[in-house]
């Protein structure tokens, strides 16, 4: 009740008699819940089964026939995994810099016409989604203690705005957490399917490349920690999974994991083929100079990129090829150096033509971040780009995508006389598909 009592203490703090400036409550409730006792073992939807987003196959319960882990069981590195499903039975075909979506069900319309309350919590609704303060403010009606209640619509106001960015978003505050934190609240279910959005898959970038085995798909990924003993809903069911840990429904519900009441055994992951809307992808012509940007987990596509690099000079070994230049940065070399044997051995085999990697735990380095080695090698970056480079950025929308573009501005209006505007130049080749970013939230 920490936060409980810091916002009351705020709240004393203001002026006496402050009215708030509430939103404006628009949206009417209008959906009605008739509860049957008994059993419902089926679900009904309101028409179709509706679409899976950006689907470019049918979905598909896959096995997961491999796994490793890839970073050092340290406290000082990030849980990271890969893991090998097993779609020889499927239709799936891909490339390098293709996406699968991940999804624990099938998505059903956000209110099905018949269904358990389980079922609409657990595969409807998402129950970690940023609470807007409209939410809020919707369910301080149905919150009977009087400070609580007004913490709440303090926290929905424009006044309350710091203490909301403060307290509910960099706190990444869900519906759970405030029920503990407000035990009066108690909206009926009505509301929470009328504000909460329905849950949806999550995409993970294919490590592999189709040319190397058509009957796997590769992914990695990062246990994302959420703080309070929570992780994120599909990387930690998966981790149980391969850690072996006893899975059931109970402990997936309580743990907001999303997944059937199966044995290890039995355990298939329903996943689909993303279309790659975004163009992330080799081209056929690979005499063009590459340069691959990819920190942390963002190296995963560029290793099926390298992989169809190197089948297409296998079957052409007299062919003209461009070079291939990549950047990755991690926290310490010997702790969370994902595919370090990988990238070496295509360095050594003359796929990759220049790997420069970064640390940003390692004292005495001058080269912490991804950005610092890329304008440590502006010159050469501020040719291949003049050379007609097309350049890859796989990472963090929030933090990598920007600071890539920024810095790439930076080497070529220090190394690069010739062009007027640099920045502008860095947007036409977005718009010619010669810089192109793959970026998660």
């Amino acid at each position: 009740m920490v936060v409980i009592q810091s916002l009351r203490d705020t709240l004393q703090a203001l002026p006496e008699k402050t009215v708030f400036t509430l939103p404006t409550l628009t949206k009417v409730i209008s959906l009605k819940l008739e509860y049957r006792v008994g059993d419902a073992n089926t679900t009904i939807y309101n028409g179709p089964d509706p679409k899976l987003p950006f689907a470019n196959s049918e979905l598909f319960y896959a096995t997961i026939s491999q796994s490793r882990r890839l970073t050092a069981c340290d406290q000082g590195c990030k849980d990271v995994y890969e893991i090998t499903f097993d779609v020889k039975d499927s239709n799936f075909t891909f490339k390098a810099g293709d996406t699968i979506g991940n999804k624990e069900s099938k998505i059903p319309t956000h209110v099905p016409v018949k269904s358990t309350l389980r079922q609409v919590l657990t595969d409807c609704l998402d129950l970690r989604c940023l609470l807007k303060k409209l939410f809020l403010l919707a369910i301080s009606r149905y919150t009977k203690e009087d400070n609580e209640r007004q913490v709440l619509e303090y926290l929905s106001s424009k006044e309350g705005s710091t203490a909301y960015k403060t307290h509910i978003l960099n706190k990444q505050i869900n519906i759970l957490d405030i029920f503990t934190l407000f035990p009066s609240c108690k909206p009926p279910i009505e509301v929470l399917l009328s504000y909460l959005p329905k849950l949806l898959p999550r995409p993970y970038s294919i490590v592999n490349s189709y040319l190397e085995d058509s009957n796997a798909i590769k992914i990695c990924f990062s246990v994302m920690n959420l703080g309070n003993n929570r992780r994120g809903l599909t990387t930690g069911l998966l981790e149980d999974h391969i850690l072996n840990k006893n899975i059931n429904l109970e402990h997936s519900l309580n743990d907001l994991c999303l997944t059937d009441h199966k044995q290890r055994s039995e355990f298939k992951v329903p996943i689909y083929m993303r279309k790659n809307i975004s163009g992330f992808s080799l081209s056929e012509n690979l005499e063009t100079p590459l340069i691959f940007i990819g920190p942390g987990t963002g190296v995963a596509p560029f290793i099926g990129f390298l992989q169809e690099i190197e089948y297409a000079k296998k079957k052409n070994s007299k062919g003209k090829f461009g070079t291939v230049d990549l950047f990755f940065g991690c926290r310490n070399p010997e702790l969370d150096f994902i595919y370090e044997k990988e990238l070496k051995g295509f360095l050594s085999r003359n796929v990759l033509n220049s790997l420069n990697v970064s640390f940003s735990r390692v004292d005495n380095n001058e080269v912490k971040y991804v950005q610092d080695a890329v304008m440590n090698e502006g010159e050469k970056i501020a040719q291949l780009i003049k050379d007609g480079a097309n350049i890859f950025v796989c990472g963090d929308v929030r933090t990598i995508a920007e600071q890539i573009k920024d810095v790439l501005i930076k080497c070529l209006t220090k190394y690069d006389n010739c062009l007027e505007n640099h920045e502008k130049y860095i947007v036409q080749m977005e718009k010619d598909r010669r810089y192109i970013v793959d970026a998660w939230c």
